[in-house]
């Protein structure tokens, strides 16, 4: 499998979840260049995340992505420095 953010080499890997149910080892795929991890939770949130990108799109009839929650973030610690 090829990384999504790197083009790099994934390999599978197995993560503990201690979150929701105590620990449970479940699968996921681990780049080897830059450490991005995709596991079936974190590919499910994607999945709706560009769902409701498609559909708030298509009712402002914009494609364009928001800004990430850092981006604005820093942008407000900016505005309010002195």
């Amino acid at each position: 499998m090829q990384c999504p953010r790197c083009k790099g080499t994934m390999i599978v890997d197995h993560f503990v979840d201690m979150a929701t149910s105590g620990e449970i080892w479940m699968p996921g795929w681990r780049c080897l260049m830059c450490g991005e991890v995709i596991d079936p939770l974190i590919e499910h949130h994607r999945q709706l995340q560009r769902e409701h990108q498609e559909v708030v799109g298509a009712i402002s009839g914009s494609t364009a992505r928001p800004p990430s929650p850092i981006s604005v973030k820093s942008r407000k610690a900016n505005k309010r420095s002195f």
